[in-house]
């Protein structure tokens, strides 16, 4: 099935102008694109790093073309890690890493990297930071940081600028306008565009995508390959308290699981975790099992079988509720059931659970469910909200990326880098 996603996706231009929501569920009356051609999520960037983890060079070239030929008309965007130049980076990366070639271009795309991690440091002062976008894995210092780590030998000393950055964002406390000291992490923002009114005072994401479990894993990768900063082993000490701190178990259960919010407003924060009750809601983005690997990502650095445990502990609201209960709708990476199949892969490397494989089984076959020869990528995407699901192709989230889930399960293995952007790995 992955290798009949691929075949739909091989021609660039067709695929670009075929991603749309379909006229039915639109809400002017006809086909509205999708395509942003420099994107990881659906553009020319995400569809090469799709075709280069796939084993597909050529395919991967030829989207590789498009995107450095879009590239070219706007060479200093900023945009993060899933967007502009930095989506090109890591599509090259990957590219780079699967044929040994592209080390002009990549080059090129290291001087870029290496001028914005020099201008994208968020300062530090007495108050919250105006949108988590600063330290992000998908706009900010975290995705940016992965990135720079892949390419150590010409960016060490940018990374040690993000890594030093994310380090004293997790020192000390800042005093809200509202009245309450928060950790530097805060944001002034709310989680989404339209939830302004819900969260006035802004919040405190958890999330591998949006939130501190993307510096978490920054960190942690880094400390795995040798790369620290004057402080890093106490910052990913002091994340991981964040974290502990506000992982909900349930009363009367015996098993110790336990559940993260994705996030926490003001009035939560000043009435303590005690009375979070977080949802069921698995993703990579926003909940567990992202928020697991991160926390796996930390104990494999530092040698922490505590914190393996806790990986292990907030993975047993999923391992003991019906796969079906997971509240999951989508096939794609950043928040379905390929995204999940693949996370369990991964956590699966180093959590000891007998339920694990028959897990992973179920992730397969309800990813495969999603199938349907008549759509256009053979898979649809629920992100935009039509009843219908729209026409996605796209690495983050569309059908490239719930095919390379399903041909590293078919081939039983996570070896690759096309995870990385994902701060997976």
């Amino acid at each position: 099935m992955a290798e009949e996603v691929l075949a739909r996706c091989a021609d660039p231009a067709a695929t670009a102008a075929d991603s749309r929501i379909p006229a039915a569920s639109s809400s002017i009356g006809a086909e509205e694109p999708l395509w942003t051609p420099l994107s990881l999520a659906c553009g020319h960037p995400g569809m090469a790093v799709v075709f280069s983890g796939c084993g597909r060079p050529r395919e991967a070239h030829r989207y590789l073309a498009e995107a450095l030929a879009a590239l070219r008309g706007r060479p200093d965007e900023l945009g993060g890690s899933f967007l502009g130049p930095g989506a090109a980076a890591f599509a090259l990366l990957v590219a780079h890493r699967a044929t040994g070639g592209y080390r002009g271009a990549l080059e090129r795309l290291d001087a870029h990297q290496r001028q914005v991690a020099r201008v994208a440091l968020p300062p530090l002062t007495d108050a919250p930071l105006a949108s988590n976008g600063a330290f992000e894995a998908v706009r900010g210092l975290a995705g940016l940081g992965r990135y720079l780590l892949a390419r150590v030998e010409s960016c060490e000393e940018e990374l040690r600028l993000v890594l030093g950055r994310l380090v004293a964002l997790s020192r000390g406390a800042v005093d809200h306008p509202g009245g309450n000291r928060v950790p530097r992490w805060w944001s002034m923002a709310a989680p989404k565009r339209g939830q302004e009114a819900e969260m006035p005072d802004g919040h405190l994401n958890f999330g591998l995508s949006h939130g501190v479990a993307g510096p978490l894993a920054l960190l942690s990768l880094a400390w795995r390959e040798g790369v620290a900063v004057e402080g890093q082993r106490e910052a990913i000490e002091s994340l991981m308290a964040l974290l502990r701190r506000w992982a909900h178990a349930e009363e009367n259960d015996e098993s110790g699981a336990v559940r993260w919010p994705h996030a926490v407003t003001l009035g939560q924060w000043a009435a303590g975790p005690a009375r979070m009750r977080p949802h069921l809601r698995p993703s990579w983005c926003y909940g567990v099992p992202g928020m697991s690997r991160a926390v796996q990502l930390a104990a494999l650095a530092l040698g922490r079988p505590d914190w393996h445990e806790l990986a292990h502990r907030s993975l047993l609201p999923l391992l003991t509720t019906p796969v079906a209960a997971w509240h999951c709708d989508d096939p794609g990476l950043c928040h379905g059931w390929g995204g999940l199949l693949h996370l369990f892969l991964r956590l699966g490397e180093h959590v000891a659970d007998p339920r694990l494989p028959a897990v992973r089984e179920e992730l397969a076959a309800r990813t495969l469910a999603q199938f349907d020869p008549a759509y256009r990528f053979g898979f649809r995407s629920t992100l935009t909200a039509t009843p219908q699901g729209s026409d996605m192709p796209g690495f983050l989230q569309g059908a490239g990326g719930t095919a390379l889930a399903l041909r590293a399960y078919a081939d039983g293995t996570t070896c690759g880098d096309w995870d990385m952007p994902l701060l997976l790995s």
